[in-house]
């Protein structure tokens, strides 16, 4: 039997006759009910968390979900409608713009009929008057000037035509947009509507802030004639003065309010700490472990310290592998804190090894700067595998991938690696080393990396103040944090990271952490 998923719906009727419908439908209600209904509680899924990018039901949301940002899902669906309709509203009303252009363009070229007949019949008039003493030369001159118009005209015509059919098109395609829009709002399942929501609002988005391109110009025929004097017949015969009128017609957009779609980055807490930070990793719920020279603290949003232990001597880096297991790396294997013991693992057979990040698998990943190859590795078994990075469609300007003392990395959910050395590139490649994009930066420094529950890439940059959303493939999504407004949100920060309830963590130079919401 063929595989069901691939044949149209009267097929799979046909090809599973052992089947009845009713079955079918049955199956097909029980699916809805499963989408719908939280596997672990079996209750219906009502809440949307908005840190972790996913359902819950009203027991999830009291037990691990409670100190996260949670909202009803039958109202974020709504207004998230909304805010697509008030766009697909804004578009219908530059059909209406559209329209009225399309009719100014039409009265337009019933006047530039008009002006190109005026100075037809000025001509036709001029060569009558002088005939007699033009002769054969008027005559060759005022066909001349008539084939001229003639063929501006044709020029122009076309380019009005050609106008014309491009507002249609525009129209049209609007229309089909709007329809399209607003057949997925109100068909869609919550949880497809959900994943697509911001990639349907933006691409709205982006046809709304799409300028029409204008009727660019028409030629302005005017006859002109100097005194009749036989001795230069030609030069007072007159010519054809054809000046051109810019921007004939342009249409107007109006500029309708519109909830935006992405939240804008607000600071909720600020504190200052005494030393310089070396790592700062997420903890459970809002708090964070952060390492500084001598000391590992556990602090809330507010600043307040709740604990201290001393890390393990000759640490380097502080990793993260769950909320409650720290890692330090010493150079050549990291340890752990085991109560008030240390444990020693993930060793390699080499010294001076810059460490990435822990992956999916629970290895650690640790980058040997002579052979230029990641070792991944195991807590207790050592290397189990190297990862050579390559570059085959040549997307990096030069080889030296890591030139500094320390490497930013992450692992997505897809398995790829995103890294950068402190550089101005910051490099996505896949679980075997091939390198898929770059996001590349002139004159940055990118000192941080992190990865939220909606499948992005924050980074931050320390020279120009700034934090960017890139996509989970490194394609530039939006500029999350900025000092463009001059209110120095951020200045040159040296490490960040977003904590379980997604609140952004960011420290910079003169030792202040600034904590943001942002979802």
């Amino acid at each position: 039997m063929p595989e069901l998923s691939r044949l149209p719906w009267h097929m799979i009727i046909k090809t599973s006759s052992n089947h009845s419908l009713k079955n079918l439908k049955a199956d097909q209600l029980d699916n809805v009910k499963s989408i719908n209904e939280c596997e672990e509680h079996k209750k219906e899924l009502t809440l949307f968390c908005k840190p972790c990018n996913i359902l819950l039901c009203s027991d999830c949301a009291g037990k691990s979900h409670r100190m996260h940002n949670y909202q009803n899902l039958t109202l974020l669906i709504q207004t998230r409608k909304k805010t697509l309709l008030t766009r697909t509203a804004s578009l219908k009303s530059r059909i209406s713009v559209l329209k009225n252009t399309e009719e100014l363009v039409q009265q337009e070229e019933n006047v530039y009929h008009k002006h190109c007949n005026i100075a037809k019949k000025d001509i036709i008039a001029h060569a009558a008057s002088v005939k007699d003493v033009f002769c054969n030369t008027i005559d060759i001159l005022a066909n001349k000037s008539l084939a001229t118009i003639d063929n501006i005209k044709k020029m122009d015509i076309k380019a009005i035509d050609t106008y014309l059919n491009e507002i249609e098109t525009e129209q049209l395609s609007l229309a089909g947009l709007i329809k399209t829009t607003e057949d997925y709002i109100n068909s869609s399942a919550d949880k497809q509507f959900m994943d697509d929501f911001f990639t349907i609002g933006s691409h709205l988005d982006k046809v709304l802030t799409n300028t029409r391109r204008s009727l660019a110009s028409l030629n302005n025929l005017k006859f002109k004639s100097g005194e009749f004097n036989e001795a230069i017949i030609e030069q007072l015969f007159g010519e054809l003065d054809n000046s051109t009128r810019e921007n004939v017609i342009t249409p107007l957009y109006q500029k309708l309010p519109m909830p935006a779609i992405f939240p804008i980055a607000k600071v909720e807490d600020k504190f200052t700490l005494s030393d310089d930070i070396i790592d700062i990793v997420a903890a459970n719920e809002d708090n964070m472990w952060i390492f500084t020279n001598n000391l590992v603290s556990l602090y809330n949003r507010s600043g307040v310290v709740s604990s201290t232990f001393t890390p393990p001597v000759n640490s380097k880096r502080m990793l993260r592998k769950s909320a409650d297991e720290l890692w330090f790396w010493t150079g050549q294997s990291a340890v752990k804190r085991v109560n008030t013991q240390f444990q020693d693992g993930y060793k390699v057979p080499f010294e001076g090894g810059l460490v990435g990040c822990f992956i999916q698998n629970g290895n650690l990943l640790v980058y040997n700067m002579d052979e230029e190859v990641f070792y991944e590795v195991t807590e207790q078994e050592g290397v189990r595998n190297k990862i050579k990075i390559e570059d085959p469609t040549e997307k990096l300007p030069n080889n030296d991938i890591f030139t500094g003392t320390n490497i930013l990395m992450a692992e997505t959910s897809n398995s790829n690696l995103v890294f950068s050395s402190q550089s101005n590139i910051v490099v996505i490649a896949d679980k075997h080393g091939t390198i898929l994009e770059t996001f590349e930066r002139p004159g940055a420094s990118f000192r941080g990396i992190t990865l939220d529950n909606y499948g992005q890439i924050l980074v931050v940059d320390y020279e120009k103040d700034c934090i960017d959303i890139l996509s989970e493939d490194g394609v530039f999504h939006r500029n999350l944090v900025n000092n463009e407004n001059g209110d120095k949100m951020i200045y040159s920060t040296t490490h960040f990271t977003l904590d379980e309830c997604g609140f952004l963590w960011v420290f910079d130079y003169v030792k202040v952490m600034t904590i943001f919401s942002w979802q």
